[in-house]
């Protein structure tokens, strides 16, 4: 080869290996949140949501990463790795042509586990055991327990959930193997209970798990008991208020407690009668009929010690709600259509949710028959410079986040057009802002629905339709649902929220600090 031909090759293979020009990178590192040490072997990927781009690394032994030849955009990184919940980074990383960003950093929390056994009477693993985990949370105001997950127990009577975030969970375990059953043509005369942490027979009497960041809590056994099968009484009574030829669905519940669910039957003219079988205990007996064209229910409650009769379940037809929306100023003319009023029964197992919509001049369309209970009522696509006033069922007032239904009515929303705003901007320590952050409000006197927004790309949030009240507002690089709402958890932060009082028709502006997540430890 000649030697001007060996400098041209030597010259182009120096060339192709150049950075296409324009392009940038980012690298960083995935970080432990508690220990600040560096996260090996960490999945980092790098999206772009205006441009076609996803890539992935994976950190070397100093938690280091890398993405090189990027063309010009808004980037987001996110990791994961086992033992660690997974968590994006918020703040998108703006780059320009040629831009080198060289301190990334994400910061994965160490997951929290509960562990345990699961032990018969004479401290026997249970292999097969189910065992069911509820977190506590908030929803729509309302604290309750919600069911996360399941897993059943190994042949030493294990079991362990992993991948925990901070919170209080309750622990349930049930044997679900068959009973001893060596007698033809009766039932088993023991069997075991499902029993919650330590060894409680319902939720009341539980005993919560508290789960810190990061931490595994073991030793959560949980001991099943053998109990004699108390002998079945008879429950006997007729359904009164039966619309012509009907077919009476009729459900014995029991409360949450040992022996079962209860029983049911279908009952039909002449007399309605009906007789079932379970043993003692608090139980609710209801009654429902539908036949195409009408809706009756009916509900009573009982408790049994021994054989009852001369029951009356008396059926009613299903409540109509109707429903109007009017403005407090009569003078203002609002155009109200589209608005809707959202109805969901809280007094069910599975949520039963009612919608209606308002014409312009805020009329409603009769809604379906409702079946009785305790409801909840939120307005949805309300002008933005109205709130709710007052909401009325009948000639009452009622709270929006439970009133019951019993009887035909019209619920009555009344707003007000001297809604409040809040605008502001979320910032960093060092007064960066800080995109994609969550900032949290709760009204002091509780009237009002706690509600979330993110900060937009520049760290602005902008609530609307605000009560005149008095608000706490929170800005968050992360929170779970069931932490915010919280009043004990935000008590922890509270020297970090912004106090706002806002009066009829104002704009307040409020600057937010985030609260980093290594700091809600």
């Amino acid at each position: 080869m000649s030697h001007s031909l060996l400098i041209a090759v030597l010259c182009a293979c120096t060339l192709s290996a150049q950075p296409n020009p324009g392009t940038g990178s980012i690298e960083g590192h995935v970080l432990n949140s508690h220990t600040s040490s560096p996260i090996r072997r960490a999945t980092v990927t790098l999206t772009a949501p205006l441009v076609p781009v996803r890539l992935v690394a994976e950190t070397d032994s100093e938690g280091r990463f890398q993405f090189t030849s990027l063309p010009p955009g808004t980037y987001r990184l996110s990791a994961r790795r086992a033992g660690f919940l997974d968590r994006p980074a918020r703040r998108p990383i703006p780059l320009g042509p040629n831009d080198q960003v060289t301190n990334a950093e994400i910061r994965l929390a160490p997951q929290g586990v509960i562990a345990g056994h699961v032990v018969d009477e004479e401290g026997e693993p249970v292999d097969g055991a189910w065992v069911s985990m509820f977190k506590q949370i908030y929803r729509d105001g309302r604290k309750l327990w919600d069911r996360l997950a399941a897993s059943q127990t190994n042949d030493r009577g294990e079991y362990r959930f992993p991948n925990l975030s901070p919170g209080r969970y309750l622990l349930q375990a049930r044997d679900d193997r068959p009973p001893i059953d060596n007698r033809y043509g009766s039932p088993p005369n023991t069997f075991y209970v499902p029993a919650y942490y330590p060894n409680a027979a319902g939720q009341q009497q539980a005993v919560p798990v508290e789960v810190g960041a990061g931490a595994e809590v073991g030793g959560i056994d949980i001991r099943l008991f053998k109990v004699v099968r108390p002998p079945a009484v008879r429950i006997r009574g007729k359904v009164t208020g039966v619309p012509p030829d009907s077919q009476i669905s009729v459900l014995l519940e029991a409360d949450e407690g040992f022996f079962g669910s209860g029983a049911s039957t279908v009952v039909t003219a002449p007399d309605y009668a009906f007789d079932l079988s379970a043993p003692p205990g608090h139980y609710t007996i209801s009654g429902s009929e539908y036949s195409g064209t009408s809706e009756a229910y009916g509900s009573v409650r009982v408790t049994v010690t021994g054989d009852v009769t001369g029951i009356v379940l008396p059926m009613s037809p299903a409540p109509v709600i109707s429903a109007r929306i009017r403005v407090a100023e009569g003078a203002v003319k609002l155009n109200l259509e589209g608005v809707k009023v959202v109805l969901t029964r809280l007094s069910s197992p599975v949520s039963e949710i009612f919608e209606l919509r308002s014409d312009a001049a805020g009329r409603f369309g009769s809604s379906k028959p409702l079946r009785p209970g305790h409801y909840s009522v939120v307005l949805r696509s309300v002008p933005e410079d109205c709130f709710v006033r007052e909401i009325r069922l009948g000639e009452q007032e009622v709270t929006p986040n439970v009133f019951e239904i019993v009887a035909p009515g019209q619920l009555e929303i009344v707003l007000s057009n001297t809604a409040g705003k809040i605008a502001g901007s979320v910032a960093d320590p060092d007064g960066k802002p800080f995109p994609g952050s969550i900032v949290t409000l709760i009204s002091a006197d509780g009237r009002s629905w706690p509600s979330k927004q993110a900060a937009d790309d520049a760290g602005h949030f902008h609530f609307t339709g605000l009560r005149p009240s008095k608000y706490s507002l929170f800005a968050w690089e992360e929170v779970a649902d069931d932490l915010w709402q919280d009043p004990e958890f935000c008590k922890k932060h509270e020297d970090r929220a912004i106090e706002i009082t806002v009066a009829p028709g104002e704009t307040q502006n409020a600057q937010l600090r985030v609260i980093a997540a290594e700091e809600m430890k």
